[in-house]
């Protein structure tokens, strides 16, 4: 049971891009439950001293929800049956820093500190931490068989209050190290969204840009849709080389980068961007899916890539073995083998998905669509179609217009 709380509580952190820290002896975790904050700005400081003191001041009875002097919240519990271990939930922060805490550390880090203290702000979740207490807490109150979990808020909760030892700042290495340190989870954070779309995961690809987005980028530009623009553009060069990673040929990948390359270029309205990155986000995911030829031989890779580019045109299996330089036998194997289908049905099956996409967009006759996918006999083209399909063209492009 203790085993499925902590898996239920690390689906909650994640989900809120939080990280849940554990803290027990001898306490080498701690270092990076603030990312490496007051480990950059005091290297002299004592964490187990911190961890003991930690585990003192957290009670089974109480959910402790803690801000610091840096504006960071925590939330701080402990869980039944768990001795001498507690956790911690965060940081995330409310709101943009205050003029108290630019003002701070300013007086006491300088000018040069305080930027890289921003950059530092710049990748911490930003939300209202109200539901997530809530839920929280019940999950809490569930795990002490129904007693009631106290919630205190405590912007002095002594583990957390926290000031640099000033010698440290002779050569502030932190003004360089912290920023550094968030940059890399930055990046983490976008080789986990082109991971996920190499592999035409759509929901693991959708929730590693919610976490790619709480990373907040200084403007480079005069207008904040100039910015947008440019995040998009990034993005899309992002999701560019991630699906070639994943075997889909050049002719797709620049089929999909220019088309939104140009929807990029012509928005007019901010509030499009998430709509449109989001988008970009699952159909980069559906063209793995649909084109990637990662697991195929160099030589399957090859007949698939050419009939791809030439539905339009008659193929034949000696025509594709010659072209690989084997004979039609060792090929109509092999290409069984790997994919599962047979040479004409991997062609009838992406003549149909061609021919089903122009009967959706256009208003061509069946016809004139059965000649584009390479299919001149009518009839013909009908019978594969209604095969894959289920309905003949006709009925497919009535359903579609409903």
């Amino acid at each position: 049971m203790q085993v499925e709380f902590l898996q239920v509580l690390k689906t909650l952190s994640a989900a809120h891009n939080l990280q849940l820290t554990k803290v027990a002896a001898p306490f080498t975790d701690l270092k990076n439950f603030d990312y490496g904050l007051r480990q950059s700005l005091d290297p002299q400081l004592d964490w187990e001293e911190m961890g003991h003191q930690m585990l003192k001041e957290a009670s089974p009875q109480t959910l402790i929800l803690a801000e610091d002097i840096f504006e960071l919240k925590y939330a701080v519990f402990t869980l039944p049956d768990e001795e001498n271990t507690a956790y911690i939930l965060g940081p995330w922060i409310g709101q943009e820093r205050s003029a108290r805490s630019v003002e701070w550390c300013r007086r006491y880090l300088g000018e040069e500190s305080d930027k890289a203290i921003e950059q530092f702000y710049n990748g911490i979740c930003r939300l209202s931490g109200d539901v997530l207490c809530v839920i929280l807490n019940g999950l809490l109150t569930l795990a002490n068989d129904g007693k009631m979990v106290e919630m205190v808020q405590s912007k002095s909760f002594k583990p957390l209050v926290f000031e640099p030892d000033m010698r440290c700042f002779q050569e502030p290495m932190f003004e360089k190290e912290l920023p550094a340190a968030m940059l890399e989870r930055r990046y983490a954070a976008e080789n986990a969204v082109m991971d996920a779309v190499e592999r035409g995961d759509v929901g693991s690809a959708l929730a590693a840009f919610e976490q790619l987005v709480q990373f907040r980028m200084e403007s480079r530009f005069a207008t904040p849709l100039q910015d947008i623009k440019m995040l998009l553009v990034i993005l899309n060069v992002l999701l560019r080389k991630a699906i070639q990673r994943s075997a889909v040929h050049p002719y797709y990948i620049d089929e999909i980068s220019g088309r939104y390359a140009i929807r990029i270029e012509n928005i007019a309205d901010a509030s499009q961007s998430k709509e449109i990155a989001l988008e970009m986000l699952r159909e980069y995911c559906v063209y793995v899916q649909q084109y990637s030829l990662k697991r195929y031989s160099p030589l399957v890779q090859k007949v698939m890539n050419y009939i791809n580019l030439n539905l339009n045109n008659a193929f034949s299996l000696k025509m594709l073995a010659g072209m690989c330089y084997i004979s039609p036998s060792y090929l109509s194997y092999l290409f069984k083998q790997e994919t599962g289908q047979t040479l004409t049905d991997y062609i009838n099956t992406r003549r149909v998905e061609r021919a089903a996409r122009r009967l959706r967009n256009t208003d061509d006759s069946v016809a004139d669509i059965a000649e584009s996918v390479g299919v001149l006999d009518v009839n013909y083209f009908t019978k594969i179609f209604k095969k894959s399909m289920g309905v003949t063209p006709t009925a497919y492009r009535k359903q579609c217009q409903q």
